[in-house]
């Protein structure tokens, strides 16, 4: 009698809609999946069917809805393994503010992940062992490897970056001929190097909450200086990269607006922080430049095959 008191007693965990929403980081998921469109556009102007690219709509769709689901998914394994260090640097999200509970966030990203893997399976085998192990890499970098610091950066970039050859294989398998040819790895190194700049400056952004966890970040290991010097060096090879697919003639000059802004953008994001390599607001202001100029890329990386400049 007394436990049947006590379990009613016991408060259930209510549910936040907007603690849900916001702890995938739907903004993040949106862009990323752009990365898996522009794949499948790429692959389907060098190597087009009879059929037109309309005609693989459904492909398209369960290609961007797969990569929005694995990548929620891995936002909120992310935050629950972070859930010390964003008390200090970002009490406001959903699990330190107590909005979600950690039970709640798993059980999230058992059905995210299982909704990407379904999606996954409509596109092919292929495509869904794929996305299987783009899982575990995500769950990896959460659970142990972030706390290696620059290994775990590449591990976020290489994830984010990965979109475009997901893409591309799952193009490839519908067809029945996988390729990855020249444009798409100078769009995964574009998009690797500015994604792992980024990554490199939030190090230097988070270093007091990344000693709880002792994250080994270049900032934290090597000093703000040296954070600020690798961030360019990236920053720069990511626009070496991205110019290139111009200057090899895979895309028309008629773009120029969009080689133009990305490649402005991402330079100013690794000028910025060099001027203050532990002022917050300079960090910031890099950070965000690199998120805009990865956008940019990628609604170029969409435009220049369906423009017809390969």
């Amino acid at each position: 009698m007394s436990n049947d008191a006590s379990e009613e007693k016991t408060p259930k965990p209510r549910i936040d809609p907007l603690a849900f929403l916001s702890i995938i980081r739907p903004q993040n998921c949106i862009i990323g999946g752009l990365t898996v469109i522009s794949g499948i556009a790429m692959s389907y102007r060098l190597n087009p069917t009879d059929i037109g690219l309309l005609s693989h709509i459904m492909m398209i769709v369960f290609g961007y809805v797969t990569y929005f689901f694995v990548a929620a998914g891995g936002n909120v394994v992310n935050d629950i393994y972070d859930i010390e260090i964003d008390r200090i640097n970002r009490p406001h999200r959903a699990l330190p503010s107590g909005r979600m509970t950690t039970r709640q966030a798993w059980i999230y990203v058992v059905i995210l992940s299982a909704l990407g893997i379904f999606f996954a399976l409509l596109n092919g085998v292929i495509g869904a062992i794929v996305v299987v192990i783009f899982l575990f890499v995500g769950y990896a970098y959460a659970s142990k490897v972030k706390e290696l610091g620059i290994a775990g950066n590449f591990m976020v970039a290489f994830s984010f970056a990965f979109g475009v050859i997901y893409g591309s294989i799952i193009y490839g398998e519908n067809i029945g001929q996988i390729a990855l040819p020249v444009p798409i790895w100078l769009f995964f190194i574009t998009a690797f190097m500015i994604l792992q700049a980024r990554e490199t400056i939030k190090g230097a952004e988070d270093v007091e909450g990344d000693k709880l966890r002792d994250v080994r970040t270049i900032a934290r290991i090597y000093g703000y200086n040296v954070s600020a010097a690798v961030q360019a060096i990236l920053n720069m090879i990511g626009v070496i990269c991205y110019v290139l697919i111009w200057f090899l003639g895979f895309a028309s000059y008629d773009l120029w607006p969009l080689l133009l802004a990305g490649a402005l953008l991402v330079s100013a994001a690794a000028i910025v922080p060099l001027t203050g390599p532990k002022d917050e607001k300079r960090l910031m202001i890099g950070s965000t430049l690199d998120k805009v100029g990865a956008l940019v890329g990628l609604i170029a990386f969409v435009v220049i095959p369906l423009y017809g400049g390969f």
